[in-house]
């Protein structure tokens, strides 16, 4: 696959990305979270998904609404979708927020991070997921720097948009490079990797952590979109949850993917499509957990895409795989940005509940959402102020 740079040069995805000379933060917190997860890095699970996917409606070609009178069903493109087909717009990024905090370093040292600057490509139940410069090896990472795990080489040839596990590690034991995997009984193998490529052919990559898998297995998808004429589903956002993979189409169908006698399958589909119930000039979707439910957060811009003046908040009913709209989050906050999604309980942290705490794409300032009076305002610059909070004055006595 060749692609084209904005110059009309042409670009050989084999090649080595050039790296990027100020590598970007992560996770790109208010420093006062930041500072609570490099002393608990168990908070770390709190953090879901890769970010956001931006989208925009369409209006139905004018040679489709000459075939007859029948309404068309809107459509929806995804902003700046190229951008990840194109391996030398990856930024590296910095996780090294542990070894900020001296006075926990000589009690937490196994938590210094060795190699901080790698491509990001995705961060699932406590696994980051990373490549390296040639884009073609990539690995699991734990952001406290326990241990590295290396997956099958990527073939550079084909897209990577970002990728999830389909559990969390407490769910699974992942062996370390010195284990042996035929000594791990056959009930551990139940971590699963999803690759999401943004396309339909192919559209997953998967691999068995622990079998006798020595590559990705590679799939596409021949299933119809069902809010599209003729096209097959190509999903754009995706997580993991309770072993399975719930990912959503850029026309915003919902499938769920299961491993079943060693094929990987769609087994069911949403009930309803996953937009937004206003109307928009274009919205921004975020999948994530929270307290063992699936949430649908868009950040939406009704008159300007430079502005997003509303925001709406779904929840996945799993039985019936319906999205509901969320009333109030009661205590929870969430935190949405564009690689890192994050909920918290906001009398621990300090902060204000029911509320979801967002930056936009070209301000780097955070605002925050009041899901009761539904009202948007700044915070106080890149930063967020906290009352007293009970978790920071826990651990500070530890």
């Amino acid at each position: 696959m060749v692609q084209k740079t904005k110059k009309g040069g042409k670009f050989s995805p084999g090649k080595e990305a050039t790296p990027t000379p100020n590598p970007k933060p992560w996770p790109n917190l208010p420093p006062r979270l930041t500072s609570l997860i490099a002393i608990q890095p168990s908070l770390m699970q709190n953090i879901t998904a890769l970010g956001g996917t931006t989208k925009s409606w369409r209006v139905a070609p004018a040679c489709y609404r000459k075939l007859d009178d029948k309404p068309r069903m809107p459509q929806l493109v995804e902003i700046n979708a190229t951008d990840y087909k194109r391996p030398q717009h990856s930024h590296k990024i910095d996780v090294s927020f542990h070894e900020k905090y001296f006075f926990f370093y000589y009690k937490r040292r196994s938590y210094q991070y060795r190699d901080p600057w790698i491509y990001f490509k995705g961060y699932s139940h406590g696994q980051l997921v990373a490549m390296s410069c040639d884009l073609s090896k990539c690995c699991l990472r734990e952001p406290e720097g326990k241990c590295t795990r290396y997956l099958p080489c990527w073939d550079c040839n084909l897209p990577f948009k970002f990728a999830t596990l389909s559990s969390s590690p407490k769910d699974w034991k992942l062996p370390t490079k010195y284990t042996k995997l035929s000594s791990l009984p056959k009930h551990q193998y139940v971590c699963n990797v999803m690759v999401l490529t943004g396309i339909c052919s192919p559209a997953f990559a998967f691999f068995r952590w622990g079998k006798d898998q020595k590559g990705w297995i590679v799939e596409n998808c021949t299933l119809t979109e069902p809010y599209a004429l003729n096209q097959h589903m190509q999903f754009t956002n995706a997580i993991g949850f309770q072993g399975k993979f719930y990912a959503l189409s850029l026309q915003g169908s919902l499938a769920v993917i299961e491993d079943i006698d060693s094929h990987f399958q769609i087994t069911a589909g949403g009930a309803n499509r996953a937009v937004p119930s206003v109307v928009s000039r274009q919205f921004r979707e975020y999948l994530l957990e929270s307290n063992g439910e699936i949430f649908l957060v868009f950040l939406i811009s009704r008159k300007s895409i430079n502005v997003v003046d509303d925001v709406e908040v779904f929840q996945l009913d799993i039985c019936k795989l319906l999205w509901v709209k969320v009333e109030s989050l009661g205590d929870v906050m969430f935190f949405v940005e564009d690689e890192c999604c994050m909920s918290l309980s906001a009398s621990k942290v300090g902060c204000r509940g029911n509320c979801i705490y967002f930056t936009h794409q070209r301000v780097k300032e955070w605002f925050v959402f009041d899901m009761e009076t539904c009202c948007i305002s700044p915070t106080s610059g890149p930063n967020i102020e906290f009352t007293k909070s009970p978790m920071w004055d826990e651990l500070m006595e530890q």
